[in-house]
């Protein structure tokens, strides 16, 4: 599997902006045109252009056992797939490869980057720097192990953040979105799956959590 990611997607001038997408085909212009904020249209194009790359230029990367993780800030948008990508959504909104049988990706955003992951397998990732959090929510979402890290932790709001991205990886991985009643049990429930989560400490900036299918079952510790 391939890892890319491209820090503060939404620096990118509007000059930029607009060459890059009118670069893209069809499908994905009219994905942007119902995009009104920059930051928003640069993560939306900077993705897909990430997901070209990969699929051009990594079929070694996507079919291996190792996921290997880089940074795209200085790849200059330069290579292309002879393809174009075209996409197709799931019922809770996931996109998949129409014409790339085989090949899986997934794409997350936060203010620091925005991340795509591409493999053979069925893949999820979450990205997100350090995140305010209510008791409410604390309580809600975690478990009691979970709770306990957060709260002894030297920097809540990082602890709470690397575990909230190993959640959503989970149920992105899944399709079906956040499920409230499930996120005090995700670890489990991905464990039984046989998906395996992954989790990183990116530039000192954003936890970066990949959910992938995995031969045998076994989560990384939590």
């Amino acid at each position: 599997m391939i890892v890319y990611y491209y820090r503060n997607p939404g620096q990118l001038s509007e000059e930029l902006l607009a060459e890059l997408a009118n670069s893209l085909p069809q499908q994905q212009q009219q994905i942007l045109s119902k995009m009104k904020n920059h930051r928003h249209r640069c993560e939306q194009v900077v993705a897909y252009l990430m997901l070209c790359d990969a699929i051009a230029n990594n079929d070694a990367e996507i079919k291996g056992n190792e996921t290997i993780v880089k940074d795209y800030q200085n790849n200059g948008f330069e290579k292309q797939c002879s393809e174009p990508p075209l996409w197709t959504f799931g019922e809770h909104g996931k996109p998949s490869l129409a014409n790339y049988e085989g090949i899986h990706f997934n794409i997350s955003h936060c203010n620091e980057a925005v991340a795509i992951a591409v493999s053979d397998k069925e893949v999820g990732i979450d990205v997100e720097g350090r995140r305010k959090f209510s008791e409410t929510l604390l309580q809600r979402s975690f478990d009691e192990k979970e709770q306990a890290s957060v709260l002894r932790s030297n920097d809540p709001e990082s602890e709470f953040a690397r575990i909230w991205t190993r959640k959503e990886a989970w149920f992105k991985w899944t399709g079906t979105g956040i499920l409230m009643d499930h996120l005090k049990t995700t670890e489990t429930e991905a464990q039984a799956a046989n998906c395996n989560i992954t989790t990183t400490w990116v530039n000192d900036s954003f936890w970066l959590s990949i959910a992938e299918s995995v031969d045998c079952s076994g989560l990384s510790e939590f």
